[in-house]
């Protein structure tokens, strides 16, 4: 059964803001994607869009049939036409799509917004003001979709454009420092660090590109960073054969370089090698430059691919700090970039039983576990944390194979 990660597909939202900042949709299974397709609109979205639309137009409605007879057209004439401007907005100038029916509400009602919020009627004022609030969080939305359309840029025009937008970050804070003063501008800078923190240090964080953190299917994935290992590499795929096991291990590409034949009887017994770079710089890759960032994960997928015959298709950081500048390179080798849901923190923990806890207490299908050769008492947890799957029927033989991974050639 092949492996592959949780894709997210843009939910199908019709204003910027939900489509950025509404959630997504995780991408089911098989036939359940073309029902998705269909019936999976942005919930939230709607609802507030069916009470806010219809009641902003009223607003405007009542107020023009006021002004123009009196409460008693109004009065009478506010439904029949709120019902055709409704019509109107959403089935002539807005019948394309969904989408452009928003656009055609977002104008009109707009220019009567910013007109209203100079009304005497505190209502006319407070409906105006209501609906440029939500015009200016599709602002931010569209912001957001800007931001998510440049982290999509691959290869040497995303490193370009990543390390321009690097430089204009600081030059903004120094104009702020020079125009506004130090406090200000070590405000600015104080933001846009916990930002760029949020985006390096959180394994989950999506801020500078997609990030996988689950599996589809049954059963949970075993991810072994920091192979090979010439100690205990082959304890481990001895007690990986022994449960039935397989896993994906993230391999440094100068231990594959000195360990190939390490390299290559991993990917004999069944498992999946991934990029983890070349030299695992864990104290330095948060922080490297663009093109330090292209040679380690360059130099360790054609390491991985000269010696196993096929190329990684996964990525993981070095303790998974990706930096600013790794989407671009491992989309330009069609890598995609993993993180975990479990870890059991084993490079810095010597207690076994804790750590097993700490990764198959209350697991999910699809979670994805990390571990790390080359520890004390890796191995030892290994084989307590197979048990541990196995009589959880969490790890059975034909859920766990992994397809698509390199496999030695000749």
């Amino acid at each position: 059964m092949s492996r592959e990660t949780v894709k997210e597909r843009d939910n199908r939202a019709v204003t910027p803001w939900f489509r950025v900042c509404g959630g997504r949709l995780k991408e089911p299974a098989g036939d359940a994607v073309r029902v998705a397709e269909v019936a999976a609109l942005h919930r939230v979205e709607w609802v507030v869009l069916a009470i806010l639309v219809p009641a902003v137009l009223a607003a405007m409605l009542f107020d023009g049939l006021w002004r123009i007879g009196g409460p008693w057209l109004a009065g009478l004439g506010l439904l029949p036409a709120l019902f055709v401007g409704l019509q109107v907005l959403s089935f002539g100038f807005g019948r394309r799509s969904p989408r452009g029916a928003f656009w055609c509400w977002a104008l009109v009602l707009g220019v009567w917004s910013a007109w209203a919020i100079d009304s005497d009627g505190w209502l006319t004022r407070s409906a105006g003001w209501v609906w440029l609030g939500f015009l200016g969080l599709q602002v931010v939305g569209l912001l957001g979709w800007a931001w998510k359309s440049a982290m999509a840029v691959a290869g040497t025009a995303g490193l370009v454009l990543r390390t321009a937008l690097a430089v204009g970050v600081h030059l903004v804070m120094a104009w702020i420092w020079w125009r506004h003063g130090w406090y200000w501008g070590l405000l600015y800078g104080a933001g846009v660090a916990g930002l760029w923190a949020s985006g390096t240090f959180r394994p989950e964080s999506r801020l500078f590109g997609p990030m996988a953190t689950r599996v589809r299917g049954r059963g949970v994935l075993l991810t072994i960073d920091d192979g090979p290992d010439a100690e205990d590499t082959r304890e481990f795929l001895e007690q990986l054969d022994r449960f039935g096991a397989k896993a994906v291990f993230f391999v440094i590409g100068e231990k594959v370089r000195e360990f190939p034949e390490l390299a290559r009887e991993i990917v004999a017994r069944g498992h999946e090698l991934g990029n983890h770079t070349m030299t695992h710089p864990q104290a330095s890759m948060w922080c490297a430059g663009p093109m330090r960032t292209r040679r380690e994960i360059s130099d360790c997928q054609r390491a991985i691919e000269e010696v196993a015959g096929s190329a990684p298709r996964w990525f993981r950081a070095p303790v998974g700090h990706r930096n600013f500048f790794t989407h671009p390179v491992t989309s330009e080798l069609g890598l995609e970039v993993v993180a975990w849901t479990r870890r059991a923190f084993d490079t810095v923990e010597t207690d076994v039983e804790k750590m097993t806890s700490r990764l198959t207490d209350d697991l999910e299908d699809g979670d994805v576990l990390l571990m790390h050769q080359g520890t004390p008492v890796s191995v030892e947890l290994l084989a307590k944390v197979l048990e541990r799957l196995k009589a959880s029927g969490l790890l059975e033989d034909d859920q766990v194979v992994v397809e698509g991974s390199a496999a030695p050639q000749g």
